[in-house]
């Protein structure tokens, strides 16, 4: 990427920042969770890219927390959680509202996409959400795709607090209302 430099009236090559250039944690996800460490953060909902649309603000923060677990059989998993307030925007009165986020999810790490079960196979349990191992994960968007999966599809105050239903609906006349006066047993030709 090049980048004139106004002051100097020079042009000078930047390198474009990386994952780790702008602090996002990348994991080695086996070892991770082999060793069983964790990762805590509480990260700005400006990080996350893709959620900024659905929200109504980006004010505020989440709590993250992932840690690396072996599984009863001593298969390698993730735990992640999420809690935080977000603040959406009601698809009924178009107000925002706070949305409190609480976010857990259990995954079992394998080595490719062949090795999760089939849906046909006896060892399928679809409870169990599988995720390939990766020597270069990105935690963000692990962690961004879990909070936007847990996004209600048409984000709604409760009843009682959204304005919307505060409204009277008009009640409009029937299309046939104007059928009433024409009664069964009368004729028009007599």
């Amino acid at each position: 990427m090049l980048i004139f430099d106004r002051e100097t009236c020079k042009l000078y090559h930047a390198r474009l920042m990386n994952a780790q250039a702008i602090h996002m944690p990348v994991i080695n996800s086996l070892d991770f969770s082999r060793k069983a460490q964790e990762f805590h953060d509480i990260i700005p909902l400006l990080r996350f890219s893709r959620l900024g649309e659905y929200l109504a603000d980006a004010n505020g923060s989440l709590d993250i927390t992932l840690s690396g677990v072996v599984g009863k059989s001593g298969e390698p998993g993730l735990r992640l959680a999420v809690q935080g307030a977000l603040n959406l925007t009601c698809q009924r009165c178009l107000d925002s509202f706070e949305y409190l986020l609480d976010v857990t999810a259990d995954f079992v790490l394998v080595t490719s996409e062949d090795a999760i079960p089939s849906p046909d196979s006896d060892e399928y349990d679809d409870e169990v959400d599988y995720l390939v191992a990766e020597t270069q994960m990105p935690v963000m968007d692990l962690v961004e795709d879990e909070i936007l999966l847990a996004l209600p599809l048409a984000p709604k105050h409760a009843e009682k607090d959204c304005l919307a239903s505060s409204k009277v609906e008009l009640e409009k006349p029937s299309p046939f209302a104007a059928l009433k006066d024409f009664k069964v047993g009368g004729s028009q030709n007599d």
